[in-house]
């Protein structure tokens, strides 16, 4: 295999040992060559235009300018392609986030075996994404999370300001005549209301609709 058929590999990492160790153990494999090496951050960037590898693997805990800066950095550099995998020893839910928010293809965890570093090198440069079991659970969490937190919000975004105030005097334990009074509207329209806020809130009494409004913070 020619070097031209060669995935290009760039290090980031400002320990000699992983380095060293890296690249004993990529060059192994024919169909991946280290064309480089950087200590920091900065030093990343400045490789990276002057060799344009096709990955580069980034620890975080770097200095000058950490692996997650030098990330988003070079993913401004659109035109390059340039693939970059997160090499690290870091896996708290913070540096996880916020590699992933930086650009990152793929995440790593240091103990990884050689032969997984590979398949994760050839499967992001080939345009996939691969995060270590660890760290999919956190980015799962967390898109569960938010995802979660968006389809509570996107139902009850649907709630007029009308809707608002009956669902706040129905938490407050008003009758249909008492909140007919209160809002100065007929009765008809307060039932109406009543039975749009539970269509919306996918709820099925006074009780329920009461419980969802003081859990969701909608009143």
């Amino acid at each position: 295999m020619s070097e031209k058929e060669k995935i290009r590999v760039l290090i980031a990492d400002d320990s000699k040992l992983t380095v060293v160790g890296l690249k004993t153990t990529l060059n192994q494999f024919e169909n991946i060559t280290v064309i480089g090496e950087a200590g920091d951050g900065q030093d990343a960037i400045k490789a990276v235009r002057e060799l344009n590898p096709d990955v580069v693997l980034m620890d975080i805990g770097m200095p000058i300018l950490d692996g997650i800066k030098a990330t988003r950095e070079l993913k401004k550099l659109k035109e390059t392609g340039l693939k970059i995998i997160m090499l690290t020893s870091h896996e708290s839910e913070q540096d996880v986030l916020d590699a992933m928010s930086a650009g990152a293809n793929s995440y790593c965890m240091k103990d990884v075996d050689p032969e997984v570093l590979v398949s994760v090198i050839k499967s992001t440069y080939e345009g996939a994404s691969w995060l270590d079991p660890r760290i999919a659970q956190i980015v799962l969490d967390k898109f569960v999370d938010k995802f979660g937190k968006f389809l509570k919000q996107d139902k009850t975004s649907d709630l007029t300001e009308r809707e608002v105030e009956v669902l706040n005097l129905i938490a407050k334990g008003c009758s249909n005549q008492e909140i007919s009074e209160r809002l100065c509207i007929s009765l008809n329209t307060v039932k109406t209301h009543i039975k749009n806020i539970f269509q919306k809130l996918e709820v099925e009494d006074r009780t329920q609709a009461a419980m969802r409004a003081v859990k969701d913070d909608l009143i």
